[in-house]
């Protein structure tokens, strides 16, 4: 939660929405670069299980996102995945860099 913490009070509202959007953007261009590898009407170099994965990636960051905004409250579980843990403490680090 520390991080999370760290993130609210280093990153303005206004920028966190603009994060916010930018993800889900990202997670609706994962979500039909599923669906062409799962038709492959309209051929993508793309598998569809990295498809798959590739959109898991983008929803979790929405959800992360959320999360620092505050819409929602994501258990231990969520924030201890590998996965997570390495999104927060890279843009932790990318904050007090910033900083500098």
């Amino acid at each position: 939660m520390k991080d999370i913490d760290f993130i609210r009070e280093n990153t303005l509202h206004e920028d966190l929405l603009c994060q916010l959007a930018e993800e889900c953007c990202e997670t609706a261009q994962a979500s039909l670069k599923l669906k062409r590898a799962i038709e492959k009407t309209n051929p993508t170099p793309v598998s569809e299980e990295r498809a798959e994965e590739n959109l898991s990636e983008e929803i979790r960051d929405v959800i992360l996102v959320l999360n620092v905004l505050g819409y929602v409250d994501m258990n231990e579980d969520f924030l201890s995945d590998p996965w997570i843990a390495e999104k927060l403490e890279r843009w932790v680090r990318r904050l007090k860099e910033a900083q500098k």
